[in-house]
Formats: structure tokens, C-alpha cells, sequence
């Protein structure tokens, strides 16, 4: 059975992923990936964009690893999602077009609602939210 709402691996990845390291602790991409059950390179490849973006910081070496570069509450999981998809659309179409076939969309305009449901989500809640409802 197909998923309703779908997010690209990456994204996923990267949400998951930020949400272990508001925990606080330093973790390695190795440890990670066991812990969500994924490819460790492909973890480590959005974890490269993280960094980028100024969200992760990076240390190498022994005792090395990833570290969130700021506090948990002021970091979105809108941001994370922009870092690694760009900016979401609220407008949203199944055959992803400007115009539609039919005067008005067959589910009216409650993809749309969902759409903008989703993001006011993604904007509103914060590492710090995901930390106190992660597995102790």
C-alpha cells in the first residue's frame, strides 16, 4: 500500500536524524544509521548538507561526530526541510500543474488545506517538540 503523504529518503533522514541529535549528545553517522535502520553513506550525504547550511556542526576524528549548531527550540523542522528540499509549496496539484483539466480539482480544496496544514506544521514545531516525544 502506497503512503497518502510522501517525503523524499532525504528529508526523511534529515528530520530523523536532527531529531536524535537534540537529545544533546554528539553522535557519529555510524551510530545513527543503526539506530533508524538506513544506509550510513546516505545518511552521511544529508548530514554534508546539514552542515552546510550551518544547522550541524562536524567534528572528525575519535569521539567525532555530528552536533546540533544551536539550541533545539529555535531550530524548525521547516528549516530543516528548506535545507534539504527547498521552500514547500502550499498549492498542491496530483498531476503537478499549473492549470487543471476539469474547471475546479476533483478533491476541491482539500489537498490544498493539507498542504498548508503541513507546513504551518513543519513551521511551528521545533527540535525541541520532536525531543519530548522521542523514546527514552
Amino acid at each position: 500500500m502506497s503512503e497518502i503523504i510522501a517525503l523524499s529518503d532525504a528529508v526523511s533522514l534529515a528530520l530523523h536524524g536532527m531529531g536524535l541529535l537534540a537529545a544533546g549528545e554528539r553522535r557519529n553517522a555510524r551510530e545513527m544509521a543503526e539506530e533508524m535502520k538506513v544506509s550510513e553513506a546516505h545518511l552521511a550525504k544529508v548530514f554534508q548538507r546539514l552542515v552546510k547550511s550551518g544547522l550541524v556542526l562536524s567534528t572528525r576524528g575519535p569521539g567525532g561526530g555530528f552536533e546540533l549548531a544551536g539550541e533545539a527550540g529555535k531550530i524548525s523542522l521547516y528549516h530543516i526541510y528548506s535545507v534539504i528540499e527547498g521552500d514547500p509549496s502550499e498549492k498542491y496539484c496530483l498531476l503537478r500543474k499549473d492549470e487543471c483539466p476539469f474547471e475546479e480539482c476533483l478533491f476541491g480544496s482539500m489537498l490544498e488545506k493539507l498542504s498548508h496544514d503541513f507546513v504551518n506544521y513543519l513551521k511551528q514545531t521545533t527540535l525541541a517538540d520532536l525531543k519530548r516525544g522521542a523514546k527514552a
